[in-house]
Parts: structure tokens; C-alpha cells; sequence
């Protein structure tokens, strides 16, 4: 399944909106490869990135 996830993260001192598509058989387990995705992009720790809204692609 395919999950498309929107939200924002803090890069610097500014926000950044992002959405997302990843490939996943859960929504849990699609918002954890988003995080490591993101996270492994930009340098970034989890906390500084907020998921507001995931929805299955079909």
C-alpha cells in the first residue's frame, strides 16, 4: 500500500512543509520510514518533525 503523508518540519529557525509517499504495509510503519527518510535528508531528529495528516494512496 502507498501512504501519502503531509506535515511540517524545523530546519534552522524556519519551517518547512513537506508530503511525503512511501510504500508501507502499515500506517505505522509508513509514518517510521517517512521519519528516517527525513531525518537521513536533512539531518534532522524526529522531534523536530510533525505529521499532521496520512492517507492511503490507491
Amino acid at each position: 500500500m502507498k501512504f501519502r503523508i503531509s506535515g511540517e518540519m524545523k530546519i534552522g529557525s524556519g519551517q518547512r512543509v513537506f508530503t511525503k509517499e512511501v510504500e508501507a504495509n502499515t500506517e505505522n510503519h509508513a509514518k517510521e520510514l517517512l521519519y528516517s527518510l527525513l531525518g537521513s535528508q536533512n539531518g534532522i531528529k524526529r522531534s523536530n518533525i510533525r505529521i499532521k495528516k496520512t492517507s492511503k494512496v490507491e
